[in-house]
């Protein structure tokens, strides 16, 4: 009694344990070739492959290895040498006979293609046995190559109802969430380093003091001078449209009226890669002829100048004098401007501002260089 009720009980493990296997062995797919359309991209086996590797991951089907398909492709050339079989194929036709072929019951084709500005992700699902689409799917992304991957994931687990990665497709489907260095690894940076050279308008004291014969200390020149010099710009900041940079300025100005006046701009700014509209602000520095005098009747006089051996009554000043020492000087910048754009040609063009004790001076300069735009 005890033998049978055993061979009962053993009978019913092993159905039941058949039943249990037959339940879970997973149907078979295979993936050939994903047709490529537009440059810059992977070829058609090369995305095939990735596919391939990417149905596999989600574990749904049993996959065909390529080196089967290759075997049994192979095999029937040999056999019928006038057949064409291969990865190429994306009708139904070729699909429904490869497949059966093949003896596997799913088929997955589709393509990818950069268009302008996009690249559009596109495959269905063919049933060998009822000679059916059984799953379509078409997705548009941003134009991203670098995360081909990623795309081709997205779109999969989407066909096939596995949930998503919600921020990781934001970044590759909306404008605002691929802002970033990670997801905009195409967005060029422009660089506006080159020669500059413009003119520079003085006002209040300082303009009159220009004016002014070198014997009373002015410099005989007009106050409207030439600036000619050298922007060195680094970015430290590249947020999608949006760059931060530092810009290094040594200049020289008045050499067309004989003088020389260097100084050297430090600013901080902003710009817009694609306009090119930018703005900047920060500290100038220049050596300058200053003297320390006194106004005697409204007259400009030097310090030294006073020979009364009674102490000078008059409030000592320092202002700009060409009969004084080089100085140091400071000021503050700010500027705005815009580029216009030939092929690789940048043509920067700004409008500034400079702030300073007993002065205020507006300029405008414009630069060039053929650099193109950096990707780094």
């Amino acid at each position: 009694m005890k033998t049978i009720k055993k061979t009962i009980i053993g009978i019913s493990l092993l159905i039941s344990s058949l039943g249990y296997s037959q339940d879970n062995v997973k149907p078979t797919c295979t993936v050939l070739d994903i047709q490529v359309k537009g440059t810059g991209m992977e070829n058609s086996e090369q995305a095939g492959n990735l596919t391939r590797h990417l149905m596999n991951k989600l574990n749904m089907y049993t996959i065909s290895y390529d080196q089967d398909i290759n075997y049994i492709l192979n095999e029937e050339i040999a056999k019928n040498p006038k057949t064409k079989l291969s990865y190429q194929c994306y009708s139904i036709q070729c699909l429904e006979k490869i497949g059966s072929l093949l003896k596997t019951d799913k088929m997955l084709s589709g393509y990818v293609e950069r268009t302008r500005g996009n690249i559009i992700i596109s495959f269905r699902e063919f049933d060998v046995k009822t000679k059916k689409i059984t799953n379509s799917i078409s997705r548009e992304y941003k134009e991203i190559p670098e995360q081909l991957k990623n795309m081709i994931l997205i779109t999969l687990q989407e066909m096939y109802g596995f949930e998503q990665d919600k921020q990781h497709k934001e970044y590759l489907t909306q404008t605002g969430s691929r802002e970033g260095v990670p997801n905009n690894p195409d967005v060029k940076r422009l660089n506006h380093s080159g020669v500059r050279m413009g003119f520079v308008h003085v006002f209040g004291d300082n303009a009159a003091i220009l004016k002014r014969p070198q014997a009373e200390g002015g410099f005989d020149a007009a106050p409207t001078l030439f600036q000619f010099g050298y922007q060195f710009e680094t970015q430290y900041l590249n947020q999608g449209r949006v760059q931060g940079l530092f810009e290094f300025i040594p200049t020289v100005t008045g050499l067309e009226q004989g003088l020389f006046l260097p100084s050297l701009t430090v600013l901080h700014g902003l710009r817009d890669n694609k306009s090119g509209l930018e703005f900047a602000f920060g500290p100038t520095f220049g050596l300058t002829t200053l003297s320390e005098g006194y106004y005697d009747e409204g007259q400009w006089k030097q310090q030294s100048e006073w020979t009364d051996t009674t102490l000078n009554p008059y409030p000592i000043v320092t202002r700009l004098d060409s009969r004084g020492d080089v100085k140091l000087t400071a000021g503050f910048v700010f500027g705005v401007g815009f580029s216009f754009k030939s092929g690789d040609l940048n043509i920067p063009v700004n409008l500034f501002t400079v702030m300073q004790k007993k002065s205020f001076r507006v300029g405008l300069s414009f630069g060039f260089n053929a650099k193109g735009n950096s990707k780094k």
